[in-house]
Order: C-alpha cells, then sequence, then structure tokens
C-alpha cells in the first residue's frame, strides 16, 4: 500500500508541476484543453486517494465531493481538515465506503 501511496502522489505533483506550466503557454484552444485534461486527471487522483482511504478504513467526510479524508488530532479525534467535523461521531466505515449514522 505504501507504493501505491507513493505513486498517486508522484502522479499529483507531476500534474501540478505540468499544470503550472501549461498556464505559461500563450491563451489558445490547445491551452485550455491541456488545462481541462490536466484538471481531470487531478480530480481522477483526488478519487484514486479516497478510494485508497476507504479501502484502508479511514474516515471519511462527506461536506465536499470527493470526500475529505479525516486525520487524526493530537487528542485522538478523527477530524475532517476541511470542516472540521469529528468523523467519529458522523460516520460508520463500510466495506464499499462510509454511510451516515442515523
Amino acid at each position: 500500500m505504501n507504493e501505491l501511496t507513493n505513486i498517486l502522489t508522484t502522479v499529483a505533483s507531476a500534474i501540478t508541476l505540468l499544470t503550472g506550466t501549461a498556464k505559461l503557454l500563450p491563451t489558445s484552444p490547445e491551452r485550455k484543453a491541456a488545462l481541462l485534461a490536466l484538471e481531470q486527471a487531478e480530480q481522477a487522483i483526488q478519487q484514486a486517494n479516497v478510494r485508497l482511504a476507504a479501502d484502508l478504513g479511514y474516515n471519511l467526510c462527506q461536506c465536499t465531493f470527493p470526500p475529505q479524508i479525516a486525520l487524526r488530532t493530537q487528542t485522538g479525534e478523527m477530524r475532517c481538515p476541511s470542516c472540521h467535523r469529528d468523523t467519529n461521531e458522523d460516520y460508520a466505515p463500510m466495506r464499499s465506503g462510509f454511510r451516515p449514522r442515523r
């Protein structure tokens, strides 16, 4: 799994570098197409990261799409980095993802 995480991180970094380079191109239909393709690739990487996190049992917060991966705080809570919700209170893990607790 660490290898997969490293690969996803490397690909995401490459996409970021390519996006910066593409923004230096003169405005044209080709530039717009390149930036759109890079944006779609970035979204695919984000979704792959979320899928990997879900498969590893991490809590996900559904405040955004793709969902945010919850991070453990110093006090041990699993908090969303975006909305700061305690995901242990709101979501229970399932094999194929997460469902709201009611």
